[in-house]
């Protein structure tokens, strides 16, 4: 048996996990063989890191020293602080009898040294870390150099735990893809995930995976159907995979095998899970730890799913699809305080539909939502993408619009009241009124939305379906 256990891994491979993981848990982390040698590069740029290395691979002296002198005395583990500064959990990989090498875990940032509550955070993500890239690696190394897959469930368990506490959606992706590559090297992984009727493919990597993000299927392709008609995987042929957007062109070597899972869980169909792997990577025992592995990664989707619905809902008007008044406003001191610093224009509209009570009272809620609706539409056609709109009550509206000065504002407001007032509303002609005002040294958000809800009183006052500035 070789003594650097290490060099039976795929480092490549390796590496696109080890990455994927520091991501998740927001942490740096590298690997040293058991002579103190560096095995994998940083995760994560950390600038103190890249400025004394030169790169994401060690090679100051300090640094050298440093780390041969902690990973020569380390038993088991400890928390040390390098010459420049950055606390770091050191754990010796691998069991008493057999060492594999050595784990850093760094966090991404300095950590107040008064800070109990926050060490002891990045302590608790450190030792997660820890459990998972220990189980992991001892299964690759059982199964690479003895032919046993004995660990095998103790690593998708490992990972599986850490997933579904993750609970950013493109985190969750890229974990169980680069797991199931370290775990079953297979050859191309894809995950799609449900969008009404239809599926779209969030997450691919292997040699089509490029082709494949990003397409959408439909729920009742006949594929998808027999795919969804089980709570099994499904064994598919070259002809079934070739009708599929992204995957017309596939070819793959005889005997090459592709499962897909469908993700149920309590909530319903979330998505599926497509792997394509060589018959001798994966066998009847593989089989069950990865139906055990598959229902972990259903959890940790639908988890993150309901996660990122309910931010965007937090921050975003149901009607409108807009920003809603509150992330408006906090949008609106972000882009201040840029425009201030910066040196840079910076104009604010502020939009009421005219007579909109009326409109309501006599044509009902539902023509007047259509009309809101409507409105927010003609308000999104007629600014660019960098430019900001949100829904801040009924019928009024707040645009940003960074880097813009007078002339541009004002012209910016008579396209969206032109486009209104021309736009065929049913039932009668609607007409908007908008008020004006560009960012001066020391202003605050609020005195800002007061300036721009002045210039819009003056419209209202001056016969409404017009555009007025206040400076």
């Amino acid at each position: 048996m070789p003594t650097n256990l290490l060099l039976s891994v795929s480092l490549k491979y390796w590496q696109d996990f080890q990455d994927t993981l520091a991501k998740a848990m927001n942490t740096n982390i590298y690997i040293f063989d058991t002579n103190a040698n560096p095995f994998s590069k940083f995760s994560q740029q950390v600038e103190v890191c890249q400025d004394v290395n030169k790169g994401n691979k060690i090679c100051n002296e300090k640094c050298i020293y440093f780390y041969k002198d902690v990973l020569s005395s380390v038993e088991d583990r400890g928390i040390f602080t390098c010459p420049y500064g950055i606390r770091l959990c050191v754990y010796r990989l691998g069991t008493y009898a057999q060492k594999i090498g050595f784990l850093i875990v760094a966090p991404n940032g300095s950590i107040a040294g008064t800070d109990v509550e926050e060490e002891n955070i990045f302590v608790a993500k450190a030792n997660n870390i820890y459990q998972t890239i220990n189980e992991v690696l001892k299964a690759i190394l059982e199964k690479n150099l003895l032919g046993l897959r004995r660990l095998e469930l103790n690593s998708i368990y490992e990972i599986s735990r850490l997933m579904i506490s993750t609970v950013e959606l493109d985190k969750v992706l890229e974990l169980i893809i680069n797991s199931l590559i370290i775990i079953y090297k297979i050859e191309l992984g894809f995950i799609g995930l449900r969008e009404g009727d239809k599926i779209k493919i969030a997450q691919a990597k292997g040699e089509y995976g490029h082709r494949l993000v990003g397409k959408e299927w439909s729920m009742v392709h006949p594929v998808v159907e027999k795919i969804f008609s089980t709570v099994e995987p499904s064994f598919l042929d070259i002809d079934e995979l070739k009708t599929l957007d992204g995957l017309t062109d596939l070819e793959i070597n005889v005997g090459n095998k592709i499962m897909i899972y469908p993700l149920w869980t309590s909530i319903g169909a979330v998505g599926l899970l497509g792997i394509m792997f060589s018959p001798d990577s994966i066998d009847e025992n593989d089989n069950r730890n990865l139906q055990i592995y598959v229902n972990f990664a259903a959890i940790a989707l639908a988890n993150a799913k309901i996660v990122s619905r309910l931010e965007k809902e937090a921050e975003t008007d149901f009607l409108t699809g807009f920003f809603n008044k509150r992330t408006i406003q906090n949008i609106l001191i972000s882009e201040l305080e840029r425009a201030i610093r910066y040196r840079l224009p910076l104009a604010v509209i502020f939009l009421d539909i005219d007579d909109f009570k009326a409109y309501n009272d006599t044509f009902g809620h539902v023509a007047g939502d259509v009309m809101v609706q409507k409105t927010a539409e003609i308000i999104k056609n007629s600014i660019r993408t960098v430019d900001i709109a949100g829904r801040f009550g009924g019928e009024e509206f707040v645009i940003i619009l960074p880097g813009t000065d007078e002339e541009g504002a004002i012209a910016v407001a008579e396209r969206i009241r032109k486009a209104i007032e021309s736009y065929p509303f049913p039932h009668r002609k609607v007409t908007a009124s908008l008020g004006i005002t560009l960012a001066k040294s020391g202003d605050s958000v609020k005195s800002l939305l007061e300036r721009a809800d002045r210039a819009l009183y003056q419209a209202k006052k001056e016969g409404k379906n017009r555009c007025c500035l206040a400076l």
